[in-house]
């Protein structure tokens, strides 16, 4: 017994200097071994087990903040889908246009899209050519009035006028002549704006562009603008007639610019 004890005290010595290890640690080191006479000790073998992990220490400062991302994809988002919708509204436009133009009309030639009051002219021949008789296929159907607008006065700087209530895109113009008698306008020029104080004329080529107008009666002339415009207001000012200043007009959806 004395023996033993003293076997277990020498084999513990060397290990005086590190942590004591558990008596099962030291057991599976001499098993391991199979000799207690080599058993040493080093750092490897003199540690026991994990303690208990302690308690959490205070939370630290919090860091210096980063500099602020680029800007995210949803930045102008509403204004991005606008233009994504009228772009598919324009490719819809010009589609359909190949199979039915007046699906680029922007409403002259129907009274329940401009009203009569929204069409107004210089001057008027008489009480039977009222300017918002100048619609495009106006028809004489009541057999008392003559459905086309006509001047007063067979001189340059009468005009027809529309007004659309609010700025819109407007891309060409298309014209046709007195239905019942031979009158028509061969050619004109387009003003547009969003004041009747304020008209600006379409130009080409540094010049106020000249439009080709009708040679008959009823047959349609469509003329696109060299650019889409914007205006609330547009106004026809012939240049040239046949017989005498009349005219039958619808104006084409800026949408539609190309299409036609």
């Amino acid at each position: 017994m004395k023996f033993t004890v003293v076997v277990t005290l020498i084999l513990l010595f060397p290990c005086v200097l590190c942590h004591m290890p558990t008596l099962y640690e030291f057991c599976s080191h001499v098993v391991a071994n199979g000799n207690s006479s080599l058993a040493r000790c080093d750092s490897s073998q003199c540690q026991g087990r994990p303690g208990i992990r302690g308690i959490e220490g205070p939370r630290g400062l919090q860091g210096i903040k980063g500099e602020r991302g680029e800007p995210g994809t949803a930045e102008h988002l509403e204004e991005r889908i606008k233009k994504l919708e009228d772009s598919f509204l324009m490719i819809e436009k010009q589609l359909l246009a190949n199979k039915n133009p007046e699906i680029c009309y922007m409403g002259v030639k129907n009274r329940h899209i401009i009203p009569d009051s929204q069409i107004t002219a210089s001057s008027i021949y008489s009480s039977s050519y009222q300017a918002y008789y100048g619609r495009l296929d106006n028809v004489d159907r009541s057999g008392e009035k003559y459905e086309v607008w006509a001047a007063k006065r067979k001189v340059i700087g009468e005009w027809h006028q529309v007004d659309f209530n609010a700025p819109k895109p407007i891309g060409g113009i298309v014209t046709q002549g007195r239905l019942d008698y031979d009158q028509w306008v061969r050619s004109f020029k387009i003003s547009y704006g969003n004041s009747t104080s304020a008209m600006i004329t379409i130009r080409e080529n540094g010049s106020d562009k000249i439009f080709t107008g009708n040679n008959d009666r009823n047959t349609k002339v469509t003329n696109m603008f060299p650019h889409v415009i914007i205006g609330r207001y547009i106004r026809v000012y012939p240049q040239t007639w046949y017989a005498h200043n009349s005219m039958r007009l619808e104006y084409i959806d800026g949408m539609c610019h190309g299409s036609l």
